[in-house]
């Protein structure tokens, strides 16, 4: 079998077909003259030197063959006539093509099955290696698992052995694979119960593979979504805080400055009282009673500026510790709130912040909070852009200095609305409140630094703030 694949081999080069043709007509004569001694075969020898290169050679060597061999033999084997010659040349002519068809034809058909058992072998390579990393189950029409791969076992903390025949609902309550096929759907989220008890959300995908032998069979590919659901959850944690925190602030800020506004009339109002109750007492003993009153005004004003102080101390949370906190730890957190922030607005948001040396003192949810007011300002300001960038970048100064920024590639700020733009309550938005950017430098002041607006290198504006940077990380 060696030796025929290495003919074949040499034979399909080129002209070493015709060389073969030549060849095997030599061999096929020599055998013939072996056998006058017994008789007269004409041209019955000369079959085997066609049909070698009909299986390993071209069509073009094959035709070569037959006309050695009708050449040969015309030459060497006298006829009768020129007709009964001619006659038996056509007849092995014919037989000699239909010969090499059947040969070209063999080929190919090995050609087709050598390429079919290549991409057999490769798809089942592909299926080995997909079963050994992922977590499959076969079910039948009842959902009694047929079988089920490691990964599958360990996602359940199972054996195989221990599992065939059982119910898939076992494992995933309420499952069943008949009623899913009939439903039309192909993806399906279930609770899924490990051996010792723990409940966790598993992704199913669905695939029917038909049985000649009866009704299909279903193949289920497993993915544990607990992950992804504690990061969902955590996510939601997230932005449950960071939206307190905004209230806080900006209630804090309403209060600061009602504060501001009311403290000139009460104090007002105040003296007011002062100076009635002072006339009140020029009076005598008449005005007794009405100067009793007056100062019960008075107290109730005074009281009124201490209620309104005390709101003020206690929502702008005038008690607050900051700790050690890594710049670019506090805004991977906050990475996925402000991945949703920028495809809801069509704006491309790039994150450069540098981990190195990015240990600061900071309040890690009012910095965060900073942080998603001045993305969610750049985003809004870009939205009616051709280009609609926004970057965040950190990067250590010195040795006691952190600088972060946030920049767009939006109209910027006009110079005369850079003093009016961190006013509490001033905004250019339909429906704002105009506490953003107010909230946002009132938390950059605690931390001991400046929110500064600059022009960006993208075109727009660059809101940019330092925090106070540890020379070393703690442990």
């Amino acid at each position: 079998m060696t030796r025929l694949g290495g003919i074949a081999t040499f034979a399909s080069r080129g002209a070493n077909g015709y060389v073969l043709a030549v060849v095997a007509v030599g061999a096929a004569l020599l055998a013939r003259l072996g056998l006058e001694a017994f008789g007269k075969f004409y041209y019955l020898p000369l079959i085997p030197a066609v049909m070698l290169p009909a299986l390993l050679a071209s069509r073009g060597a094959t035709v070569l063959a037959i006309i050695l061999s009708i050449a040969a033999n015309v030459a060497l084997v006298p006829r009768e006539s020129v007709v009964d010659g001619a006659v038996n040349a056509v007849l092995f002519a014919c037989v000699g093509l239909a010969i090499g068809e059947f040969g070209r034809i063999g080929r190919a058909a090995r050609a087709n099955a050598r390429a079919l058992s290549a991409r057999l072998s490769t798809r089942d390579a592909t299926i080995g290696a997909i079963l050994a990393s992922a977590a499959v189950v076969s079910v039948d029409r009842r959902s009694r698992i047929l079988s089920m791969s490691e990964p599958a076992c360990a996602l359940f903390g199972v054996r195989e052995p221990d599992v065939l025949g059982r119910p898939f609902s076992d494992f995933v309550e309420f499952f069943d694979s008949a009623a899913e096929r009939t439903s039309g759907a192909d993806e399906f989220y279930w609770p899924g119960r490990r051996r010792d008890g723990e409940v966790f959300p598993v992704g199913i995908h669905t695939a029917s593979i038909e049985n000649p032998e009866g009704p299909p069979d279903t193949i289920l590919t497993l993915t544990d979504l607990s992950r992804w659901r504690s990061a969902e959850a955590r996510n939601q944690e997230l932005r449950d805080q960071l939206n307190q925190v905004w209230r806080l602030n900006s209630l804090g800020e309403i209060a600061a400055t009602l504060s501001h506004e009311l403290n000139q009339p009460l104090t007002a109002a105040a003296s007011y009282l002062q100076a009635t109750q002072a006339d009140l007492g020029r009076a005598g003993v008449f005005a007794d009673s009405a100067s009793r009153t007056v100062e019960l005004a008075k107290n109730q004003v005074l009281r009124a500026g201490d209620i309104i102080r005390r709101a003020r101390s206690l929502l702008a949370g005038d008690e607050h510790r900051l700790d050690p906190q890594r710049v670019s730890s506090m805004i991977d957190d906050l990475e996925p709130i402000l991945q949703l922030l920028g495809p809801a607005a069509g704006a491309q948001l790039r994150i450069a912040v540098e981990d190195q040396a990015d240990w600061v003192l900071a309040d890690r949810i009012q910095f965060q909070q900073a942080i998603v007011n001045l993305v969610r300002n750049a985003i809004e300001a870009v939205a009616d852009q051709p280009r609609r960038n926004v970057v965040i970048l950190g990067q250590a100064l010195s040795t006691t200095g952190y600088r972060i920024s946030v920049e767009d590639s939006g109209p910027g700020i006009a110079p005369d609305q850079i003093d009016r733009m961190f006013k509490p309550l001033m905004t250019t938005k339909a429906g704002g409140m105009g506490l953003g950017l107010s909230v946002t430098r009132t938390i950059v002041e605690r931390h001991g630094g400046a929110l500064s607006v600059q022009t960006s290198d993208l075109g727009g504006a660059a809101f940019a703030f330092s925090l106070q940077r540890l020379p070393e990380p703690l442990p």
